[in-house]
């Protein structure tokens, strides 16, 4: 079943594709996001490593949702958007990473 981000996520046109994302060096990666802003707008792309559980991909889609608003909102700076040589587009890179509580 497709979580409530990724739903929404679909509705404004963007499907979160499935592949090798050249990173197996790197578990902590679990996906990326390009975006090519364009009149008002912006061409985005999403991908997620084959396999992750339903929770994981729906914190992938929440997290995706927030990214592309706040690329909108505040620029690229706050989330730490990198200009891509290639093509001169934005992306960003997903990285779970378990931090040490707060409370010790």
């Amino acid at each position: 079943m497709m979580s409530e981000p990724e739903q929404r996520l679909l509705q404004r046109g963007l499907a979160i594709e499935e592949g090798d994302l050249g990173r197996s060096d790197e578990p902590d990666v679990v996906g990326y996001v390009v975006l090519r802003p364009s009149d008002g707008g912006a061409t985005v792309h999403a991908m997620v490593v084959p396999g992750l559980s339903d929770d994981r991909r729906a914190g992938f889609a929440g997290w995706l949702e927030g990214r592309i608003d706040r690329f909108f909102e505040h620029g690229p700076e706050p989330d730490g958007w990198q200009r891509r040589q290639s093509d001169g587009d934005w992306q960003v890179w997903a990285r779970e990473v378990q931090l040490p509580s707060l409370e010790d």
